[in-house]
C-alpha cells in the first residue's frame, strides 16, 4: 500500500512539472497545398479566450450587425484578387524554368544537337512567359480598379461592425486579467520560425494555443486557432483552424 501511494505521489508531482510543446503553423497556399508559415505570433492562454468572447457577446445590448453585403463584396473582390495571384504565380514559374534552361545553355557548346533543342526550347518558354507578364499585368489592373471600389463600399458597413465589436468586447481585457491572476500564470508568446515551429514551455495546468495567419487566397481572410495543449505538439492547419472574415 505504501509503495502504490508513494508511486501515485510521483506521478502527481510528475504532472506538476512545467512541460515543452511545440507548435507548427501551416496553411494552403494560392495551389491549395499546406504550408509551413513563417512570422507568425502565438500566444500561449491561460484560459479559453472563446468562451470569453462567447459570454461577452451572450450580454450584447445589439445583435451583430448584419454581414451579407459586406460578404458579398468579399466574395466579388477575391475574383480578381485570385485570378492576379494566379497569373503572377505562373508568371514566377516560368521564369524559374527560363533561368534553369539559360545556365544548362551557357553550358554547352552552341554547335552541339543538344544546344539546339534548348535553344528551341528556351525561345518557346521565352515566349510563354512574355505573354504571361502581359496577362499579369491586366489582372494587376483589374484588380486595382476592383479595390478602389471595394473600400469605397465597405468602409461604412466595416465601421459599424468594428463599432459593436469595441462595445461588445469591452470588458474582454479586465476580465482575461483577472482570469491570468487567477491561475497566477501570465500569457506566453512565440514567433514561428522559417520551418513554421514555435515553442513553449508551459507551466501546470489548462492552456490554449491562440493565434492568427493571413489567408493566402483572400486577403479579407484569416486563419485563426484557439486550441487546447492537451500534446507536447500540436499543428495549427487549416484542419484544426477557422477561415474566417476580417470584418
Amino acid at each position: 500500500m505504501l509503495a502504490a501511494a508513494l508511486v501515485a505521489l510521483a506521478g502527481l508531482i510528475a504532472c506538476e512539472r512545467p512541460r515543452d510543446v511545440a507548435v507548427r503553423v501551416s496553411i494552403p497556399g494560392p495551389d491549395s497545398v499546406e504550408t509551413p508559415v513563417t512570422g507568425v505570433g502565438l500566444v500561449a492562454l491561460p484560459y479559453d479566450r472563446d468562451s470569453v468572447l462567447t459570454a461577452l457577446e451572450a450580454t450584447a445590448t445589439s445583435p451583430r450587425p448584419d454581414t451579407a453585403a459586406l460578404d458579398s463584396l468579399f466574395r466579388a473582390f477575391r475574383v480578381p484578387f485570385v485570378s492576379y495571384t494566379g497569373t503572377v504565380q505562373r508568371t514566377e514559374r516560368l521564369r524559374d524554368s527560363l533561368d534553369e534552361l539559360r545556365a544548362r545553355l551557357d553550358s554547352l557548346e552552341r554547335n552541339t544537337p543538344e544546344y539546339q533543342n534548348l535553344y528551341a526550347d528556351f525561345t518557346r518558354l521565352d515566349d510563354s512567359l512574355a505573354s504571361a507578364q502581359k496577362r499579369a499585368e491586366q489582372a494587376r489592373q483589374a484588380l486595382d480598379r476592383a479595390r478602389a471600389s471595394f473600400i469605397g463600399r465597405s468602409e461604412s458597413l466595416r465601421a459599424a461592425i468594428r463599432q459593436w465589436e469595441d462595445s461588445t468586447y469591452r470588458g474582454y481585457d479586465s476580465i482575461t486579467r483577472a482570469l491570468a491572476a487567477r491561475r497566477r500564470q501570465a500569457p506566453l508568446t512565440d514567433t514561428t520560425g522559417g520551418d513554421g515551429w514555435a515553442r513553449f514551455r508551459l507551466p501546470p495546468g489548462d492552456w490554449w494555443i491562440y493565434g492568427r495567419s493571413w489567408d493566402a487566397t483572400d486577403p479579407n481572410a484569416e486563419w485563426y486557432w484557439n486550441v487546447p495543449a492537451t500534446s507536447d505538439t500540436l499543428l495549427l492547419s487549416s484542419r484544426t483552424g477557422r477561415q474566417r472574415r476580417r470584418y
